[in-house]
């Protein structure tokens, strides 16, 4: 599949303009679900346009203007930086507290919008789709991910009734099954090319910070739980709550959703580590592979995770001691571990990645609880 800059420099050409799958929107109807249209037309029809009035159009500088709010919003000084509050306390309706708890330390370093560019803007592409569920109305704007399928997507939702039961403590989105017209968290999914074999992904979604009462643009960082081999698509749904039954405890819903192909992946720089263990960086994410003779299966963790980078400075995932999190997601793919960033940063950069931690299994009949100590390397 072609990159943005390909389909644009395509487009450039006398006569040869980009054929675009984009066209073709699945509309899809099942159980009250309804997949949107596209909104809009894509950018190689400006880019066709700018073609007729200036030919020496430069398509780095389209690219860079196009998806700036997009890179803003995942990457810049839209996306939210800390927790409204450091310690949460939840009580029950009559004010008794049933749990408390710190949140995880995080430290956003925004990536301005020509770096965010320059890493992965060619791959970066846009979806233009809305669909309206209930009183909501979605709209799908700009998506990237990764060769291992790790990224990060905006959209766009509106809601005239105020956004009813959810909270935006911090950017993190949280939600209300037992208001009508709240909504349910988003669903998302790779399919094939006809729209089936739905594979669900790992969501986090955030609130950018300049929202209004009736809009919110929100940022997904992702990482599949299953693989994307042979998936063509990815696939949103969204869920707006039309009633509650407190004796059943069922929640009922409208749903619907908007398929789009996947667009070109952001490559993986490969790391090698000790006896076995390898890993990949790109951009946006980082994938650690155990051994192929596994003994752990899933049942290994890392209580520290830094990444070393060329200049001395560290980017630390997880930290021991410290509550420390910069994952915006994280999950395990088979026995893979995927690590989604809360910033961009260029692999060329990185020297190498240290993870300790711990794995327990079977080896030769007998249980083992082993340390580990890796360092991963180019």
């Amino acid at each position: 599949m072609m990159t943005e800059r390909e389909r644009i420099q395509r487009a450039l050409e006398p006569l040869h303009a980009s054929g675009n799958t984009l066209e073709e929107v699945l509309d899809m109807v099942e159980r009250e679900e309804t997949y949107g249209r596209r909104a809009g037309r894509r950018a190689v029809r400006t880019a066709l346009v700018a073609a007729a009035m200036v030919l020496a159009l430069s398509v780095a500088a389209y690219a860079a203007g196009e998806y700036t709010g997009f890179f803003e919003t995942v990457f810049g000084d839209k996306a939210i930086a800390g927790w409204d509050e450091e310690h949460k306390v939840l009580t029950d309706e009559d004010g008794n507290v049933w749990t408390e708890y710190d949140m995880p330390g995080q430290e956003r370093v925004p990536a301005d919008p020509e770096t965010a560019q320059a890493l992965v803007g060619d791959e970066t592409a846009s979806v233009g789709q809305s669909v309206t569920v209930g009183d909501v109305t979605y709209t799908v704007e700009q998506f990237v991910l990764d060769e291992h399928g790790m990224g990060a997507l905006t959209y766009v939702m509106d809601d005239p009734n105020g956004f009813p039961g959810m909270t935006f403590d911090g950017g993190f989105m949280q939600y209300d099954p037992y208001t009508p017209g709240s909504q349910m968290p988003p669903l998302l999914e790779s399919c094939d090319a006809d729209g089936n074999v739905g594979r669900a992904l790992s969501c986090v979604e955030m609130a950018a910070a300049d929202g209004t009462d009736t809009r919110r643009t929100v940022a997904v960082y992702f990482a599949p739980l299953e693989s994307m081999d042979g998936m063509e698509q990815l696939r949103l749904s969204f869920g707006v709550v039309t009633g509650y039954d407190p004796d059943t405890g069922e929640v009922a819903q409208k749903r619907g959703g908007v398929l789009f192909p996947l667009s070109a992946a952001v490559p993986a720089t490969a790391l090698t580590g000790p006896d076995g263990w390898s890993a990949s960086i790109s951009p946006l994410g980082l994938q650690i592979v155990p051994p192929a003779e596994n003994v752990y299966g899933q049942n290994y963790y890392f209580n520290d995770l830094v990444i070393h980078i060329a200049d001395g400075t560290q980017y630390v995932l997880k930290q021991e001691g410290s509550n420390m999190y910069n994952c915006t997601a994280g999950c395990y793919e088979g026995e893979k571990s995927n690590f989604v960033f809360n910033r961009i940063i260029d692999p060329e950069q990185v020297v190498s990645v240290t993870a300790r931690g711990k794995g327990s299994g079977q080896r030769d009949g007998q249980p083992v609880h082993d340390a580990l100590e890796l360092t991963f390397t180019k």
